[in-house]
């Protein structure tokens, strides 16, 4: 029984914290250039379709180690500007000068799709998200999304190691084969403006309860809060460096935090380091390809004692901007 009691405590500490990352992509390191998996309402910040696809393998070296595949898709819906000629007006020659532009309210959707596996357990999650953006000063706007997530567990017999066959309580859990579904419905805000921006998003603030059988209900899910703050210093007409913080809540945790300086030169190459509290620094790298495709590549070193067991994480991102308006391709 003692290794029955293993595995369901090894499921509540596995499930949980891929649950939280899966949502608000804890464990991703680029989620600075794919902001939309942290924070929903980063949708439709550009005007152009977003495709992000990435794979992640962490802690290279453990058996069975975390392995996570991602595709996003955010796209906008409405027009940002509206353009109309000043009463009286005849000239065309100067168009900025006689007419009256002005930043309109507007929508975006997305959603993305995961998998989070590690051993024998694996979490898949779909996720849908509204987004409404509010020009609320000249430069400056507001957005805020809901968004709602499904998430499904499995469990791959093959993978899993006991001690005593026939125990009714695993024969009863194995039984489920990735039965149990659960909602989470969450919220996410966005202040952006050309030289600064400010986001909060949560996670699981329905609190359900994971269930590992009909029998068997275990504590609810705590609610997972994030705040990002970031700055954008042009350096001279072809370099920017952008720093950032990222504090991450959960209910009776501490905070732990990440800290971010990113580089851009010609918005062609970027580089960048990052600090987690947690246990890792973090070297970024990556270009765009084109106005089309861009890819990105990151390596984890862990700080921990793990670091003598395994030989980093390697994250690998490729992003894909269709109907870019600005330097179209399609």
């Amino acid at each position: 029984m003692r290794i029955v009691k293993n595995i369901l405590t090894a499921f509540l500490v596995l499930v949980t914290f891929s649950f939280a990352k899966a949502q608000q992509a804890y464990q991703f390191s680029q989620y600075l250039q794919n902001q939309y998996l942290l924070n929903s309402a980063t949708a439709g910040l550009h005007n152009y379709t977003e495709v992000n696809m990435a794979f992640r393998s962490q802690w290279v070296g453990i058996e069975n180690s975390p392995q996570t595949i991602y595709a996003s898709v955010t796209h906008p819906l409405g027009e940002r500007l509206s353009i109309n000629p000043e009463k009286g007006s005849v000239r065309i020659s100067t168009p900025t000068t006689y007419n009256n532009i002005r930043r309109k309210a507007y929508h975006a959707l997305g959603g993305y799709i995961l998998r989070d596996a590690y051993g024998p357990y694996a979490m898949n999650i779909a996720s849908l998200s509204y987004t409404y953006h509010l020009p609320i000063a000249k430069e400056l706007s507001l957005s805020f999304s809901p968004n709602v997530s499904f998430g499904q567990t499995s469990f791959n017999q093959t993978k899993a190691v006991v001690e005593l066959s026939g125990d009714p309580t695993y024969d009863s859990y194995a039984g489920m084969q990735g039965s149990s579904t659960k909602m989470d419905i969450n919220v996410a805000f966005w202040l952006s403006h050309e030289k600064f921006f400010v986001g909060y998003s949560s996670n699981q603030l329905l609190g359900d309860r994971l269930e590992l059988t009909s029998q068997i209900s275990l504590t609810a899910l705590r609610a997972h809060h994030n705040i990002i703050a970031g700055y954008h210093y042009k350096i001279n007409r072809n370099l920017k460096l952008s720093p950032s913080v990222m504090l991450r809540y959960v209910n009776q945790n501490p905070f732990s935090f990440d800290i971010n300086l990113m580089a851009d030169y010609k918005e062609w190459i970027w580089g960048g380091l990052s600090y987690r509290n947690s246990n890792s620094i973090i070297g970024m790298i990556g270009m765009n390809l084109s106005s089309t495709f861009k890819l990105g590549y990151s390596f984890d070193f862990t700080l921990s004692s793990l670091q003598y067991r395994n030989v980093g994480s390697h994250e690998l991102v490729l992003g894909i901007n269709l109907f870019n308006k600005e330097k179209a391709v399609f």
